[in-house]
């Protein structure tokens, strides 16, 4: 076969990869986002249970 004889294949794999990294990081973060927003509601909506003693005073 020859290599990069077709841009367009070349273009499509990129932005495929591209678009496919960024599905996938959106996924993760969404799941991330949505456990912590049930961890907040737990807590009755107080943030003090995320914060190290520090960030209290």
């Amino acid at each position: 076969p020859i290599r990069e004889t077709n841009i367009y294949m070349y273009l499509y794999f990129v932005f495929f990869i591209i678009f496919g990294s960024f599905l996938t990081l959106n996924l993760f973060i969404g799941v991330i986002i949505d456990n912590f927003n049930e961890q907040k509601k737990k807590a009755g909506g107080s943030l003090e249970m995320f914060m190290t003693e520090d960030q209290k005073k």
